[in-house]
């Protein structure tokens, strides 16, 4: 810059003063333009320096990302989430002096289906920790049981081991989360305080909500203990057959302790003078279905359901649950095969020790995509077609677990699903045979009604005595009653008719006393049905009327 600039000097005319001054402003520019391109490349000099280009590295081949394959070893809460193939089973191993075997290890575990043994994918020791759902009844038929309730809840709070969660709902008309899971024992504690009595019955709701809304997303080892009478009459979403069909396709086993409260309830006053209709939750039939729907539901998952008459009873039962959740394992496999919809899968779980007893599930159903559907407790055989002819030609076990079609056949009992009526009656070699004097019949033909239908009233042996199914379904009303060839009568004289007629009613309908009133309808007097069975009061019949008429009518009345 110093010699351009001398060079600039050494020419000017200075006795030219214009052209001097022009010579200054050419001189300026130029410095100015060399400065800034010099700065430019003193920057760019200091930033290699600061960040100097990579080093050339040599290429080496990197490994594509690893697809496990079905059945590789996974951690066990990725194996919930990634996989819905999954087949899992419960173990218990008992030992030749009747205790629980603790101390097995995964390499002595061996699992089969259909007589090929498959690779384990999940093995939980006895020690993992688990979670429990306490959901416990507290609608108006348990008023007389809330202390010894809040006492068993209390009893498997102090029974929890260390990392053991618990979450406490409680239900009647409405459903309360008391606490979420914690091991905060004082907590869990607090929350059974809390318990308050209630009115009706949301016992399929509470269900649904614990076990699609609580309990799905937990991916440790999980299970509901249930204290409850099992009678349901005001749940809103759910029903028997959704609640089995939740359970069958979950891994949460559930432990009823049934409460009994019926005989008490049969001795108040006013139920003397007027038996309550089969549906209202006060039944001897609404409690019969209760009780078969809680040896479903243990018989789903493989454990036992638990009678609770008293104290005692509730102390053995709790104590028991905990010795079984102590001493359980859980195994899961993915499936080397996938089966079509439908198909009844044999399960077999073996120890290599010799001279153990192992208690597992034995079966399970393909579902939808080769996926686990629902998986039973007892052995199973290949299913063939429901027969129309009276005769049932499939494992007695799995009528029971197998998800309802259109119509089947069924072993006489209380617990017909809500939407389907026994249309006729026969002989099934696999069912027991009849008790009832007279009766041939031991099994039930049901379906799902047409609009107009005629029902059998279904009587068969409880505990010693002849009683109605009253399998009345979901929506229909009970228009008279008739004798049908296809069903059995009744061994008492006093009652003459074997068949109920039932209909979807229409807006106005004429239905028989003694039966719950299709929702949406209101009674808007009484009245005298041929049809209808007799009352002593005289009139045996509801006058109907569809509720939005009721109301229509009423704002047109008042429209001045």
């Amino acid at each position: 810059m110093l010699v351009f600039s001398h060079l600039i000097v050494s020419s000017r005319d200075e006795s030219n003063p214009d052209k001097l001054l022009g010579e200054q402003v050419v001189r300026s520019v130029l410095v100015l333009v060399v400065a800034i391109l010099l700065s430019l490349f003193a920057y760019r000099v200091a930033r290699a320096q600061v960040n100097p280009a990579p080093s050339p590295v040599p290429k080496t081949s990197v490994p594509a990302p690893i697809q496990q394959p079905a059945g590789v070893e996974v951690d066990p809460e990725d194996v919930v989430r990634v996989n819905t193939t999954l087949v899992t089973s419960p173990a218990l191993i008992i030992g030749r002096d009747r205790r629980f075997v603790r101390n097995l290890r995964r390499e002595d575990f061996h699992i089969f289906e259909d007589g090929v043994e498959q690779k384990l994918a999940y093995f939980a020791p006895v020690d993992k920790p688990f979670t429990v759902a306490l959901v416990i009844d507290t609608s108006h038929s348990l008023r007389f049981d809330l202390q010894d309730l809040q006492h068993a809840a209390s009893a498997f709070v102090d029974s929890m081991r260390p990392g053991d969660r618990a979450l406490i709902v409680s239900f009647d008309n409405q459903i309360r989360v008391l606490a979420e899971p914690t091991s905060d024992r004082d907590a869990l504690r607090k929350a059974i305080s809390n318990l308050r009595l209630g009115g009706s019955t949301r016992f399929y709701d509470a269900i649904d909500f614990v076990l699609n809304q609580r309990m799905d997303h937990i991916a440790d080892r999980k299970a509901l203990i249930l204290l409850s009478d099992g009678v349901d009459n005001a749940s809103q979403t759910a029903t028997h057959e959704t609640n089995l069909r939740d359970v069958a396709r979950s891994d949460v086993l559930i432990y009823p302790i049934e409460f009994s409260t019926y005989a008490r309830l049969d001795e108040e006053p006013e139920r003397k003078r007027r038996a309550p209709p089969a549906g209202s939750g006060f039944s001897l039939m609404d409690y019969l279905r209760a009780d078969a729907y809680l040896h479903q539901l243990a018989k789903e998952t493989g454990v036992a359901l638990y009678p609770a008459a008293d104290i005692s009873d509730l102390d053995a039962a709790v104590a028991s649950i905990v010795e079984e959740l102590h001493n359980e394992y859980s195994l899961g496999y993915y499936p080397t095969t996938f089966g079509q919809p439908g198909d009844v899968r044999r399960l077999e779980v073996r120890v290599s020790r010799p001279q153990l007893q192992v208690r597992a599930r034995t079966s399970y159903v393909v579902g939808q995509s080769g996926s686990l559907a629902q998986a039973t407790p007892r052995a199973s055989a290949t299913v063939a077609e429901p027969s129309t002819m009276g005769a049932l030609p499939i494992n007695r076990s799995l009528v029971f677990d197998r998800l309802p079609t259109d119509s089947r056949w069924m072993c006489k009992g209380p617990d017909v699903p809500g939407d389907f009526a026994i249309v006729q009656e026969g002989f099934d070699a696999h069912c027991s045979g009849s008790s009832r004097p007279n009766d041939a019949t031991n099994a039930w033909f049901i379906r799902k009604p047409g609009p107009n239908e005629t029902v059998c009233k279904g009587f068969f042996i409880w505990n010693g005595r002849e009683v109605e199914a009253d399998a009345i379904p979901n929506g229909f009303a009970v228009v008279g009653e008739v004798e049908s060839p296809g069903c059995a009568k009744s061994n008492y004289s006093r009652v003459p008719s074997n068949a109920w007629m039932i209909k979807l009613p229409d807006q106005h309908e004429t239905v028989c006393k003694g039966f719950l009133i299709p929702r949406g309808y209101v009674v808007r007097g009484e009245t005298v049905a041929a049809a209808c069975p007799s009352k002593s009061a005289g009139k045996n019949a509801w006058l109907i009327t569809l509720k939005t008429y009721v109301e229509r009518r009423t704002l047109w009345r008042e429209d001045p």
